[in-house]
């Protein structure tokens, strides 16, 4: 009897991986394992195919433009059944520690509003993932995956929102306005415009960003001194996360 390839297709899941700095995108590969890397309009994408998942990672480069367009790239030319959205992130919660893995709930663009709107910040700046979803009808799921992060990696998984900008935290009064108005524990660049990218195109989004600094005057210094370390702790969890049956489990739940 000849194997069904419809079949097969359907049982595939797609995913495209949107690595905003080139850093994230070499740590990417080498943790995650992909091959056949090449060039798409200008950037590296390298892919792998494991446990009845396709996986294709870009190259997008920094900042919201081009994390947008590399995002829409992938969607037109991989039609994914997810977008991932990883990298790097600054912590404005104070709970939070250099290594931990904030798995977002909501982000929030928050570098085209006043800090005084906050409070009644507008909806279309606000895109969520399928987190909310999945702890909505399963969340027994995250719990066991958050357990499984503690007893295997030196990262805590911590579901939370973010705020997403090309607005340096420079002052603590900022920081603490977007933990205390948005609820935001972390913050960066890209996440907001890969998030969007993807609810327009109505492709289902996760965002992992890993701790790297506190978002202060020593952000650079910090970033420095942590990202290779915390972007290979971020990578091996999404290794176990994308490959090793969490995700084809969600893919079934949603």
């Amino acid at each position: 009897m000849g194997l069904n390839l419809k079949n097969f297709e359907e049982k595939m899941v797609k995913v495209g991986m949107v690595c905003p700095c080139p850093i994230e995108h070499e740590i990417c590969c080498n943790v995650l394992e992909l091959g056949d890397e090449e060039k798409l309009a200008g950037r590296a994408i390298a892919s792998k195919i494991y446990n009845n998942i396709n996986l294709i990672a870009i190259s997008a480069g920094p900042g919201k433009i081009q994390s947008a367009s590399a995002t829409q790239l992938i969607i037109d030319i991989f039609h994914p059944n997810y977008i991932f959205d990883v990298g790097g992130a600054g912590a404005l919660s104070s709970e939070l520690r250099i290594n931990d893995i904030v798995c977002v709930r909501n982000a929030y663009e928050y570098d085209v509003c006043d800090a005084d709107d906050f409070s009644c910040f507008p909806s279309d700046l606000v895109v969520g993932t399928v987190i909310t979803k999945l702890l909505s009808c399963k969340p027994k799921i995250m719990e066991e995956f958050s357990d499984w992060v503690t007893l295997h990696s030196s990262a805590r998984l911590i579901i939370g929102n973010l705020a997403s900008g090309e607005r340096n935290i420079a002052g603590e009064k900022l920081k603490q306005d977007l933990y205390e108005r948005l609820g935001a524990i972390a913050c960066n660049w890209e996440t907001s415009a890969v998030l969007k990218t993807a609810q327009l195109n109505n492709v289902s989004a996760f965002s992992f960003r890993v701790i790297t600094d506190t978002a202060s005057e020593n952000m650079k210094e910090e970033m420095e001194k942590n990202w290779e370390r915390a972007l290979k702790t971020l990578c091996t969890v999404l290794k176990e996360f994308i490959f090793h049956e969490w995700l084809y489990r969600i893919s079934k739940i949603l």
